[in-house]
Formats: structure tokens, C-alpha cells, sequence
């Protein structure tokens, strides 16, 4: 199968909706406005293509099997196109892959350098880290809210000063909270967050379709 045809619009709403969590073919349908079998159709190819899998398991209410179907892996379908370098390609992302993404996705380019430089700084303590989420800028500065258990985090991720090549500087502020802090965080607080990292699932999928972040998972 073309890579191009795994990411027709019925295929990425089904893609979009399992980001969510597992559904099975009728909650898809529902969602989705169509037909079951349209469904079952598209969801075999996006199987075939090891974008999605299905686990079968008993339904209680009918007493017949039923299947669910959720995201297979972290993938990426990335294509080039510059003076130097037109390619495309499909990857299995790694978390590190999966950090810079969410920052190239951002709307903002200029903030991108500097969020780079400043997970560089993070990186060798993800192992430590539930969950990286950007905060509104305050001032010219750029404010990373670290969620982690790993209380050492507050003496080791410090203000840092990042230049550019034109260098212009920006201020990285490293905000460290445990997961009980952060959900003690009032609304307004959690407003317009980015996140770049969530491995906890601190907060509902919902909220981070595309990024941004309304409220708290209930």
C-alpha cells in the first residue's frame, strides 16, 4: 500500500479518534458519522499497514465477542522538500523523536531553537520525568513545567540563558512540580499549556488533540 493512501481523511479521523483510547468498529462509526462497514474497511488496511491492532474480548451485555481497536506503536509519516534534500519517509518514533515533533509543531517558530537547546538540558533525566508541558510566555521568557518525583530535578534543572546565531537570548525558567503538586494546580494555571511530553497521561487525551491543553483529566 501507497504510504500516502494510509492518510486519507477517513483514515486520519479514525487515527484521531484512537488517540483518545481503544473503540471498537460501531463507537468508531458513531463518532465518525458512517457506516460500520466503512469502518472495518478502512481500520484492516490501517492493521495491515501496523498503524492500528485489534484485540478481541468478551462483551458481557451480548455474550459474543467484539473487537477493540487502538493505536499500534509511535509513527510518522515525515516528507522533505528543499533545494538539497526532497524526501519522504515513514518512521517509528522514539520519545525523543516524538519531544522535537510536538516542539516543530508548535505554532510559534521562533520559540523552536530554544526549546530544542533547552530539552537538550532535560534529556538525561527523562528517565526521572512523568511529563514536560510549556507554559504561557511571562515577559520574554520561556517557562517549562517539568512534572517528576524526583525531588534533585529543582537543584539540577536551573534558569538557563540560550542564544541563537543571530544571539538573541532567551530565558528557559524550569518549573518543577510531583504529580500531587500539579494536580492541586488551579485552571487557570493549566490554561494554555503545551505539552511536549506526557508519559503519565496525566491529563486526558482529549485535551491534547492538538497540542494545547484546557483543562484537567477528571
Amino acid at each position: 500500500m501507497e504510504q500516502e493512501t494510509l492518510f486519507t481523511a477517513s483514515k486520519w479521523e479514525i487515527l484521531k479518534i484512537l488517540s483518545s483510547g481503544s473503540k471498537c468498529p460501531l463507537e468508531l462509526a458513531k463518532l465518525s458519522n458512517t457506516s460500520v462497514a466503512n469502518i472495518s474497511q478502512q481500520l484492516r488496511l490501517l492493521e495491515m499497514a501496523g498503524l492500528v491492532h485489534s484485540k478481541r474480548i468478551s462483551n458481557r451485555d451480548k455474550g459474543q465477542p467484539r473487537l477493540l481497536y487502538s493505536l499500534a506503536g509511535n509513527h510518522s509519516f515525515l516528507i522533505s522538500s528543499s533545494q538539497d534534500f526532497v524526501e519522504k519517509k515513514f518512521l517509528k518514533l522514539s520519545d525523543y523523536n516524538k519531544i522535537i515533533l510536538r516542539i516543530w509543531f508548535l505554532d510559534d517558530p521562533s520559540l523552536h531553537y530554544y526549546l530544542e537547546k533547552a530539552f537538550w538540558q532535560v534529556e538525561q533525566y527523562m528517565n526521572s520525568i512523568d511529563a514536560i508541558f510549556m507554559q504561557p510566555k511571562y515577559e520574554d521568557n520561556i517557562n517549562l513545567l517539568v512534572v517528576s518525583e524526583d525531588s534533585g530535578l529543582k537543584k539540577e534543572l536551573k534558569k538557563s540563558v540560550i542564544k541563537n546565531s543571530q544571539s538573541i537570548a532567551k530565558t528557559v525558567l524550569f518549573n518543577i512540580k510531583s504529580k500531587n503538586e500539579f494536580k492541586k494546580l488551579p485552571d487557570a494555571q493549566l490554561s494554555g499549556l503545551y505539552a511536549l511530553y506526557d508519559s503519565a497521561n496525566i491529563l486526558s487525551p482529549k485535551t491534547v488533540e492538538d497540542g494545547s491543553i484546557d483543562n484537567r483529566k477528571p
